[in-house]
């Protein structure tokens, strides 16, 4: 079950449900992953609604990590 006071989400992927965590390292992983300098242009990337399919891989990816589930992007991709 999600801890929201942690600000985990809840997801169902494949009928198994997910934890999903933007942890700090979590986020520190999406500024790499994306070239972003700071969380503010990591936003203004995520506000411009222009996201692929491998962005949003990427996203789950890093927010499924942060929860603590050892997964990579490409087993992401294939849930």
């Amino acid at each position: 079950m999600a801890n929201i006071h942690r600000g985990e989400i809840n997801a169902v992927f494949d009928d198994k449900s997910f934890n999903l965590c933007l942890a700090f390292g979590a986020l520190a992983e999406l500024e790499h992953a994306f070239g972003s300098s700071d969380i503010a242009t990591l936003a203004q990337r995520f506000e411009s609604g222009r996201l692929s399919a491998r962005d949003l891989i990427v996203i789950l990816g890093c927010g499924l990590r942060g929860a603590g589930h050892a997964l990579s992007n490409e087993e992401v991709a294939a849930l």
